[in-house]
């Protein structure tokens, strides 16, 4: 951490600007295990949009550049933290972008580098969500949370059904599609052969380009090992750094302010 103190000239006012250290935020880990608050889930029922829909999940942390498409309307926008999205939403991540996305029943979808996924779903009776996420490009990982919430992640070749269990989908650059289980149990149909493999605990189904053909594999420690890994770095570059800036006027009064911002953005 750096410290430093530089004197600015504001008219004819001199104000000591005392600049105390880039700090990150808070554990990444922690934050990610962390469930909605109640007054998080509160407000975010007080949230309706023009078709009188209610969002099923926000953006909970992410690290630049990721965007949102609502379905109401044209073109992309930066995201933000607590973005809420809603049926038919499409979310993005450039080359260096990352976002974890936390859905109303406190599940997390954890969307890698170039990547777009499409949120679809609703709400069911029994307080849970009834979602299927589209991956159109890149690698989701979707961690299940909700005991009451029936998930389906589809790709242009392949379906995943998923109840209480994390595992990870990925399109790749030739249209095949990857699903790989880390926890409980993953029903994998290939879309047009609807051909169908169940995935435990370390296995893998590799769909083909055209949605026919399911191959299988056993995935080793040191696959999950180094996934996992990969994911905590990712979610440590989630947290921003912190910039306090703390003025001294001259009749000794101090205010302090945080500017947060990210290593690949000037503060």
């Amino acid at each position: 951490m750096k410290s430093w103190l530089s004197t600015v000239k504001f008219g004819t006012s001199l104000v000591a600007l005392l600049v105390a250290g880039l700090m990150s935020g808070s554990t990444p880990e922690a934050g990610l295990h962390t469930a909605m608050t109640a007054s998080e889930r509160a407000w975010l029922e007080t949230l309706v949009n023009a078709d009188g829909e209610r969002p099923l999940a926000i953006v909970r942390r992410f690290r630049p550049d990721v965007d949102v498409r609502e379905s109401r309307r044209p073109g992309w926008v930066p995201a933000r933290v607590a973005y809420p999205l809603y049926d038919r939403d499409t979310l993005r991540t450039e080359g260096d972008g990352y976002a974890v996305i936390q859905l109303i029943d406190n599940s997390l979808a954890r969307v890698r580098p170039n990547s777009v996924l499409v949120v679809r779903g609703e709400q069911n009776k029994r307080g849970g969500l009834n979602s299927r996420i589209q991956v159109e490009s890149g690698e989701v990982n979707l961690r299940v949370e909700g005991r009451v919430s029936e998930y389906e992640v589809s790709t242009p070749t392949a379906v995943a059904a998923v109840k209480g269990t994390e595992f990870d989908t990925e399109v790749l650059g030739d249209g095949s599609t990857v699903v790989t289980c880390y926890t409980g149990v993953v029903e994998v149909t290939a879309t047009n052969s609807r051909q169908v493999q169940s995935l435990t605990r370390r296995r893998r189904a590799v769909v083909d380009s055209e949605g026919e053909q399911i191959r299988t594999e056993t995935v080793s420690n040191r696959e999950v090992r180094d996934n996992q890994n990969e994911y905590n770095q990712l979610d440590s570059s989630t947290a921003p750094k912190i910039l306090r800036l703390r003025f001294v006027n001259a009749d000794g009064q101090v205010q302090e302010i945080e500017i947060q911002y990210f290593e690949k953005q000037n503060p």
